[in-house]
């Protein structure tokens, strides 16, 4: 199973191997590949939902649309506040 967002922008080379070890502590991370400005993300079966949560921070985290996530949103935590509002910058 495999899920494709879009690509982020980095600040600097810390911030972009941050972005890719939160990639890789996925449950059930298998791989990412990049093609042009999209990553695709491949996990060894269908993504669970401590997955899809993670996922959905990272994405909120480094301002990626959320969309391709929409499919697990009634699946997998419909309540969290993640899903309509994106991670308040105040504390940055």
């Amino acid at each position: 199973m495999s899920i494709t967002i879009e690509g982020p922008t980095f600040y600097d080379q810390e911030d972009e191997n941050i972005f890719f070890e939160c990639l890789y502590s996925l449950p059930s991370f298998k791989e990412v590949k990049g093609h042009g400005v999209e990553l695709t993300i491949e996990f060894t079966g269908e993504p669970e939902e401590e997955a899809i949560v993670k996922l959905l921070v990272i994405c909120r985290r480094w301002g990626i649309n959320i969309s391709p996530l929409n499919l697990y949103k009634s699946r997998f935590s419909p309540e969290n506040f993640l899903w309509k509002n994106s991670i308040p910058l105040k504390n940055t």
